[in-house]
């Protein structure tokens, strides 16, 4: 990339935002001097730090301070990005694609190196291509943040890795049938495939990859998994989540553990649900509906009231499980939030994008598009305040 590009990106990419700093001492007569600087953020993440994906095409990253509900600074984009984060929480990287001509002309997809701290743009990795989709798992890195994965369909379905010590792409594997990056430590990555199988990719130091399949576990026509289920890098604990309800807990690595399924449903003392198209029950829908807090061991999942195919409708309701003991812990409804802050109870707002906090005290971050964006008590579902200028995308927290 050229100088120019580059340094178009630390201009619109930093968060250089004006501050008002108010001296401690105010005079007399009240008038405070203005003055203006450079912000940074703090490091390491607070842990109710949450960054969101705003808009669709060309986007930006706004970090957000879950205990205030105000923006933090911001990260320009380029055209579908994606996003991850280090596992020390030191550097941001942007998947992102551009045009020389902002819609047309030559195409460059890269991942962009950002500084946690200052927001400026260190450095640009070019790659060969990228899947164009504003996905949670079309991006990751590994354990160590040693390696990435990006996530690409030209001329097929295939995984870039690179290498984030040298800053420099690895190479190109080859996913026929499969899509998604579910990292695993250090080892590589498992994705989902058409088949109803797991594709488990694993590559070695010196970049020698190896694919495994496991047994078909899911039936992909007739209920298919949500690609946003989670996983957990550290642990390879994951949680697919099918279109019907069913839980397929599973330990991802060199041979993923694939668990007898459970039922959202069922563990709420309901029917198993089923696939006919008039079947009114509770249903999983949304686009980031999973969420997992790991010490907890607690499952955060966004239910509709809907018949077989309404996977992408948002959800009135969040579901907590015990994923131990397959049950329901809580229903926490969700209502509308104005502007003044008084919850109306007779208004159900519908919403497609959680995630969830990962210290001893976890809130849960709730968006949709409408702008009724807040943070909740993730024990007892309270609203705690509403979160400014945020769209209502895909949300990011540390150490998931």
């Amino acid at each position: 990339m050229t100088g120019g590009r580059l340094g178009k990106a630390l201009l619109a990419s930093s968060f250089l935002f004006l501050i008002q700093v108010t001296e401690s001492a105010r005079a007399e007569d009240d008038t405070t001097p203005e003055t203006y600087g450079v912000a940074t953020l703090k490091l390491p993440a607070p842990p109710h730090r949450f960054i969101t994906a705003n808009g669709f095409g060309t986007s930006t990253f706004t970090v957000f301070d879950g205990d205030t509900g105000k923006m933090e600074g911001n990260i320009s984009a380029g055209y579908v990005p994606n996003f991850g984060e280090s596992p020390d929480g030191s550097h941001f990287y942007v998947s992102e694609t551009y045009w020389v001509h902002g819609t047309r002309g030559a195409r460059q997809d890269m991942v962009t190196v950002y500084d946690a701290k200052t927001l400026s743009a260190e450095k640009e990795i070019p790659i060969p291509s990228r899947a164009l989709v504003n996905q949670l798992h079309n991006f990751g890195l590994s354990l160590s943040g040693h390696r990435g994965y990006v996530y690409a369909m030209q001329p097929a379905s295939s995984v870039i890795w690179l290498d984030l010590k040298n800053q420099t792409a690895g190479g190109t594997i080859d996913l026929p049938g499969c899509s998604m990056i579910y990292p695993v430590g250090d080892e590589g990555f498992t994705s989902l495939c058409g088949d109803g199988s797991l594709a488990t990719v694993l590559v070695s130091d010196q970049g020698k990859v190896t694919m495994t399949h496991s047994k078909p576990f899911f039936d992909a026509n007739r209920d298919p998994i949500f690609d946003d289920s989670i996983s957990d890098t550290a642990s390879g604990k994951a949680f697919f989540v099918s279109f019907t309800g069913l839980v397929y807990e599973t330990k991802l690595g060199a041979t993923p553990v694939i668990e007898k399924p459970w039922s959202i449903q069922q563990a709420a003392g309901l029917p198993v649900a089923g696939t006919g198209v008039k079947e009114l029950t509770w249903r999983p829908g949304g686009h980031q509906l999973v969420a997992y807090h790991k010490a907890s061991g607690k499952l955060f999942v966004i239910m509709h009231m809907g018949n077989y195919w309404t996977q992408d409708a948002g959800g009135s309701e969040i579901w907590v499980l015990d994923t131990k003991k397959h049950s329901l812990v809580s229903r926490f409804p969700l209502w509308a939030v104005p502007t003044s802050g008084a919850i109306v109870k007779d208004k159900p707002v519908y919403y497609r994008n959680l995630q969830v906090s990962q210290d001893q005290h976890p809130v849960i971050f709730l968006l949709n598009t409408e702008g009724n964006d807040m943070v909740l008590d993730a024990t007892t579902g309270k609203l705690l305040r509403k979160i400014e200028a945020a769209s209502g995308g895909a949300a990011y927290v540390s150490g998931m």
